[in-house]
């Protein structure tokens, strides 16, 4: 029971939080993703491919149950 109590006090030990930083505006600031600026025509080519097969097989799916 000693060996338990003294893994979670040291485990759990609270931390000061950082008050000087600034909150992040967006949900991608929090994530920490950046941006790429190396999108090209194939990659919106192949996203458009990819969501129009995703509602065609949607729609096939709901019309045939």
């Amino acid at each position: 029971m000693l060996i338990i109590v003294l893994f979670l006090t040291s485990s759990c030990a609270p931390a000061k939080p950082s008050w000087d930083r600034a909150h992040p505006d967006t949900l991608f600031e929090v994530v920490n993703v950046k941006d790429s600026k190396k999108v090209t025509e194939f990659d919106k080519g192949l996203m458009k491919f990819l969501s129009m097969s995703t509602v065609i097989w949607l729609l096939h799916v709901l019309t045939t149950k």
